[in-house]
């Protein structure tokens, strides 16, 4: 997804003030509310197709404090759990914290892990609500995501992004998918390998986009590695030292790199050797969260006018049954049509609508269909 613009702190405090007192912004009838139509439409359809589990509002967080905007406490009211994207400062996260909503992804889960600690812990410095007794984050209480694993402290969307979230204990694994030419979900937020991104495996600089559709897996991942620094990013690095696991993993794998661009089921297959015997001896509340860490696999379009395709849905969908993750990950798509026909063709898997504006009258048809 989309990093979301930085908004005027004074708004969101304005809507924590309104949330406190009840008042919030409900002043129009439900029938008026775009998000809340949406949602109803979306829980619906899910249940018809036999899902007992309740479809994820995403917005933009700057959607909380715009006017036309989403009406949070309208939503959680009606059932709709609200997870935010994307929050990297702490005065923004606490904020988040206290009108309550159900969970926040982040580029920095280091921040955001410390954000719930400070908002949870009670005068005595025993956890609260939203930490179990041992200081983990509850996943059934709050839901801290990291963003593209750690998308400002490692190179996104590779195994060591997950490294360092996983390092901070965050509940659940945020990440993009795109196809292979063989039909193979791998982590790319970009349907190309960016030059800014990536480069050849002997170190030469890409010289152009490479199209991720135009390679098989085993040609992305034997030619290419996605280590390059981003200048906005400054806190992001790519020393091997400080991702040992992940080099270790990849060396098991037969990558030629820890951040060689790993498919759908590498991630899944790298979590769940984080909590292993020898990962339970050496850290055993670190093992505990991995072993019940969550995903958030997002289905990226090709192009703003390219509707997701079927196989796209398909081929996560299956990478996440055959691992056994059903209960533990979700899918998620800016593409309402994508994950309507994902809720009739895999109603298992609990669906998360992400929002950088409000719903147009075409994302309610779609959900209709």
């Amino acid at each position: 997804m989309p990093s979301a613009p930085l908004t005027a702190f004074a708004l969101l405090l304005a809507g924590l003030a309104a949330s406190c007192t009840g008042s919030g912004r409900t002043t129009s009838a439900p029938g008026d509310d775009p998000t809340l139509r949406l949602m109803d439409t979306a829980r619906a359809h899910a249940r018809a197709q036999g899902s007992t589990r309740a479809p994820v509002c995403s917005p933009a967080f700057a959607l909380l404090s715009s006017r036309p905007g989403i009406e949070l406490k309208r939503l959680r009211d009606a059932g709709h759990p609200v997870i935010v994207w994307t929050v990297n400062d702490l005065p923004t996260m606490r904020a988040l914290l206290q009108r309550g909503v159900d969970g926040i992804i982040s580029d920095r889960p280091d921040l955001l892990a410390q954000a719930v600690r400070d908002f949870d812990a009670n005068a005595d410095g025993t956890p609260g609500d939203l930490l179990d007794a041992d200081g983990l984050i509850d996943p059934k209480r709050f839901d801290a995501q990291g963003h593209r694993g750690a998308r400002n402290l490692r190179p996104e969307n590779m195994l060591p992004a997950f490294e360092a979230a996983l390092d901070h204990r965050m509940t659940t694994l945020e990440m993009d998918t795109v196809l292979t030419a063989d039909g193979v979900p791998v982590l790319s937020h970009d349907p190309d390998l960016s030059p800014a991104k990536c480069r050849h495996t002997d170190g030469s600089p890409l010289a152009a986009p490479v199209s991720i559709a135009s390679l098989t897996v085993a040609r992305l991942q034997s030619a290419f590695v996605c280590d390059r620094l981003l200048e906005d990013r400054p806190e992001q690095t790519n020393d091997r030292a400080l991702s040992p696991e992940a080099v270790a993993f990849a060396a098991r794998a037969g990558l030629p790199d820890a951040y060689t661009v790993p498919t759908l089921r590498q991630v899944f297959a790298f979590a769940e050797t984080q909590s292993d015997a020898e990962h339970t001896a050496r850290d055993p509340l670190r093992a505990r969260n991995a072993k019940r860490v969550r995903f958030n696999v997002e289905l990226k379009r090709t192009s703003a006018k390219t509707a997701i395709p079927l196989a796209h849905g398909d081929a996560v969908a299956q990478a996440i049954l055959s691992s056994g993750l059903t209960a533990r990950a979700d899918v998620q798509s800016f593409d309402v049509g994508a994950l309507r026909s994902l809720q009739s063709r895999h109603p298992g898997l609990r669906t998360v609508y992400l929002l950088e504006h409000l719903p147009s009258g075409s994302d309610l048809e779609a959900a209709s269909e």
